[in-house]
């Protein structure tokens, strides 16, 4: 009996609403705050008109009547506006008073009048509002004898009533939409209103609290709201530049609620997802209830949300959607806890929030199936594209005062989410914005050692379980015993562990080292900081596993066996983060740079054997200059005076960058062995490592540091060697592998019929795609002398060019001197020259933001120009000043 009877008290709420019709009379003048009603009163009616039982519906001449002849036009429009038996009078005025009718000086006073006789006669309706409003009119346009009627009318209404004054149509929206709230509160046919009236009021303030809430990350709130994108497909795109393909709108979702799986790994925030489509859902006037699965048990859900309804929403009988959270569908005790609310709430739709492992969309569609006999939609939560990522930093930045320009701060947080392996989420964004504050403007890629530092003692700061007291751990003892537990990993080559392994093996360690370390609460922070994520079967894993690296390099730092053992099996090919991270520390390893010039010097030896191809091979030298003159002044705008300052637009660039970003490897945070044998493999990951030392290590002797950077100079020529041999295959066939190294071609950059003019095109990429390769692991602005020295002395053209290419990309102080001298001393007609202007000129359109470096950028572009059209190898300011006028 029971369980029939509580079917019965939850049921699906029916709309029976009073409607109320509003009449809007103005002059012409008017026409912006006509429309402004209809958007106001479309607001009201889906937020506090539709939870008091109101409706509004408008009544405009110029929408609802019929044009008729044989009548003026008053006239039809009184007739009209009687049949409407309109219920609320909305009259506006600003400077003009309107054109005369038969019974009044203007049209809205006529309908002012009939409204007014209408109210006296029938004792209440209808309610008349009346806004007068203060706009600023241009003098030379103004007619003094309207707004003189006007001003005579508005005296004149003092008597019958109260009029209302409005500054501008933002305020005229206000004052409208408070007007009607207070007719609502008045004519409600509820009983109680007042009591409904407050109890809707304050559950829109718990709703506001618990999406704050939601959005706090690290005792930090999300300085805007970025919806999410949520996608029909499981296959996350490449590129971000491909997330609206089939997109679905959260506005459609809460308009007509079904049964739907919303599915994301953790830290891509379902739950504050959840919280919104709660709020936005009341304020159209609809009741979302949400549930937190992991707070309710099987047997006890049904009473948990009879409870809801009653204490949160009061009220036991309308509800039109459930939203369950923290749902994982491998948990004991998940898939009844939804069957009994399937079963129980049957007309009511159930969307469920479920949250994943990383793994989940690298799988194949076919291990995604869940028995649940509703048929259940699926939609993605993906990552956010970088315009998304502008929109927080630029916000936060504004939060904070932070004294960097929001772009630089933008190219730091979106090139640190991408190194660390890490997705572009709002919290991840706030977490390295948080940190990247309190380090100061002069963080840079070098200071990433000290980002996840900072990260640590934030976490470790702010975390509080209440019964550890002041027993919490000091954050450096808890580096020290997870760089050690991280070296138990490397060497068991396992790296998922029972929670029981955990503990013995730490306890061992911290007896051994006379720490006394409280091992419960430090698992409980790492899980519940997600530094940590526990599986199903009861296995714990790093959830990112740029951890795993970071505390293994402070395990190098405290502890000579290790350093050696990493040293001696060379594992930083596997996992070059742990050089970046070691070198870091203290930015003066001089072991490190030693000992990666030994073995890239032994690698190098080793790939030349195996690709016998002669150092000076250079196809570029035989390459004429490319673009032709017709081409350059067709492009002449872009580099003019009058764009000087503004370069293109940020959702251009942001698009540019999100094509040439991969959102897929953030969910694959597997740690692999890299295969000894696959020698050009090696090399490349000893580049990468070796590059991330270098730039980290400012302190160490000059002459360690150069020859480390020859070394990798060096190795950056294999891989020109290899790739001009191979560019032929990659433009037939998309990709090419050799030694476990694979280069994959982008079709849509290269989108060329003709296979000859295609495999130009490819060979002609070649320079600018090394750079591009390894500039993030090698530059910083620290960097910049090193890297000027090694560009000016460089021999081999093709690396030279590539040096340059760099030091245009990345601006390092005074590197358009050495840019200047390059430009010199480059042949008129030459390949490298015309790609020196097509690096310039891109990096003032996508890379360049300050004034004075853009115009630095485009002198040396117009130097370019004028080299090669007037034939002089230093062209001067007359000539320079000449190509501008072309």
């Amino acid at each position: 009996m029971n369980w029939v009877q509580n079917n019965l008290d939850v049921t699906v709420s029916m709309e029976t609403r009073k409607i109320f019709k509003c009449f809007i009379s103005s002059p012409g003048d008017c026409s912006d705050e006509r429309e402004s009603c209809i958007e106001v009163i479309e607001k009201v009616n889906s937020g506090l008109a539709k939870h008091l039982g109101i409706g509004f519906e408008t009544f405009m001449w110029e929408y609802d009547v019929l044009p008729d002849m044989g009548k003026n036009g008053q006239e039809i429009i009184d007739e009209y506006i009687n049949k409407s038996n309109y219920d609320i009078f909305i009259g506006i005025m600003k400077s003009r008073f309107g054109q005369p009718t038969k019974k009044a000086g203007s049209g809205t006073e006529h309908e002012y009048n009939d409204a007014l006789a209408r109210k006296q006669k029938e004792k209440g309706l209808p309610s008349i509002l009346f806004f007068f409003g203060k706009e600023h009119v241009d003098p030379d346009s103004f007619d003094f004898e309207q707004y003189g009627k006007v001003k005579e009318f508005k005296e004149k209404i003092k008597k019958d009533g109260i009029y209302i004054d409005f500054q501008n149509l933002t305020n005229f929206n206000s004052l409208l939409e408070e007007k009607l709230e207070l007719f609502i509160k008045e004519h409600s046919p509820l009983d109680q209103a007042t009591k409904k009236i407050q109890e809707v009021d304050l559950v829109l303030r718990r709703m506001e609290d618990d999406l704050n809430k939601a959005l706090t990350v690290y005792n930090e709130k999300s300085p805007i709201w970025i919806e999410p994108i949520l996608s029909t497909k499981r296959q996350v795109p490449n590129h971000p530049t491909k997330n609206d393909d089939h997109r679905v709108q959260i506005k459609d979702i809460i308009a007509s609620p079904s049964d739907i799986v919303i599915k994301a790994p953790s830290e891509f925030g379902l739950s504050s997802l959840a919280h919104y489509i709660k709020l936005e859902a009341w304020k159209t006037g609809k009741t979302f209830l949400y549930l937190d699965s992991q707070k309710t048990k099987k047997h006890k859900v049904i009473k948990d949300i009879t409870n809801e309804l009653e204490n949160y929403f009061f009220s036991s009988n309308n509800l039109d959607c459930i939203l369950l959270d923290s749902v994982n569908f491998e948990q004991n005790g998940m898939m009844q806890i939804i069957k009994n609310i399937c079963e129980h709430f049957i007309n009511i739709p159930l969307i469920i929030f479920n949250t994943l492992d990383n793994k989940f969309f690298l799988k194949s569609d076919e291990d995604d199936k869940v028995e649940i006999k509703r048929p259940f939609i699926s939609y993605y939560l993906l990552p956010l594209p970088q315009n998304e990522i502008r929109k927080i930093v630029t916000s936060y930045s504004k939060v904070k005062c932070l004294e960097e320009d929001h772009d630089v701060v933008l190219t730091k947080i979106t090139k640190d989410l991408e190194i660390l392996n890490i997705h572009r989420t709002a919290k991840n964004c706030i977490s390295i914005l948080r940190a990247h504050s309190k380090i100061g403007k002069h963080y840079t890629a070098v200071n990433r050692t000290k980002l996840l530092e900072t990260i640590l003692n934030t976490i470790f700061e702010d975390y509080d379980i209440p019964r550890y007291g002041d027993k919490k751990p000091d954050v450096k003892d808890c580096s020290f015993v997870l760089g050690y537990f991280c070296e138990l990993l490397i060497q068991n080559k396992d790296f998922e562990f029972r929670e029981d392994y955990f503990k013995s093996k730490l306890k061992e360690f911290c007896e051994h080292s006379f720490i006394d370390m409280d091992l419960n609460y430090l698992l409980d922070i790492l899980v519940g900081n997600s530094i940590f994520s526990r599986k199903s079967t009861g296995l714990y894993y790093f959830k990112s596993a740029y951890w795993v690296f970071y505390f293994l390099a402070q395990r190098m730092n405290m502890s000579k066996d290790f350093l050696e053992f990493v040293y001696e099996h060379k594992i930083y090919i596997d996992y070059p983060e742990i050089m970046e991270f070691y070198t870091g520390i203290d930015r003066n390893k001089d072991d490190a740079l030693r000992m990666l010039n030994d073995d890239l010097n032994e690698t190098l030896t080793t790939v030349r054997s195996k690709v016998k191809i002669a150092d000076n091979i250079n196809p570029f030298k035989a390459i004429s200059w490319k673009p032709d003159v017709s081409m350059l002044e067709k492009e002449q705008a872009k580099i003019s005076e009058n764009v000087i300052s503004s370069g293109l637009p940020d959702e251009i660039k942001d698009r540019y960058d999100d094509k040439h970003y991969d959102q897929l490897k953030p969910y694959n945070q597997v740690i692999n062995s890299v295969i000894r044998d696959y020698s050009f493999l090696v090399l490349m990951r000893q580049i990468s490592a070796s590059s991330r030392a270098l730039r980290n290590s400012d302190f160490v002797d000059r002459n360690v540091k150069q020859e480390l950077l020859d070394k990798i100079i060096r190795s950056w020529n294999e891989i020109n060697k290899l790739l001009i041999v191979l560019c032929p295959l990659l433009a037939d066939k998309g990709a090419a592998t050799f030694e476990g190294a694979k280069f994959y071609l982008d079709e849509e950059d290269f989108n060329i019929e003709d296979p000859n003019e295609k495999r130009l095109s490819v060979l002609l990429a070649l320079p600018s795609n090394v750079v591009n390769m390894f500039k993030d692991d090698l530059y910083s602005n620290k960097m910049g002398p090193l890297l000027i020295d090694k560009a000016e002395k460089e021999n081999n053209s093709l690396l030279k060019h590539e040096l340059m290419e760099l030091l245009i990309s990345e601006r390092p102080k005074e590197w358009y001197k050495t840019i200047d001298k390059y430009i010199v001393s480059l042949d008129k007609n030459s390949f490298f020259l015309s790609e020196v202007l097509a690096a310039l000129v891109f990096t003032k359109d996508y890379r360049a933001t300050e004034v004075e470096d853009k115009r630095i950028i485009d002198m040396l572009a117009q130097k370019c120009r004028a080299k090669h059209i007037f034939k002089q190898n230093n062209p001067d300011i007359g000539l320079i000043n000449q190509v501008r006028r072309l």
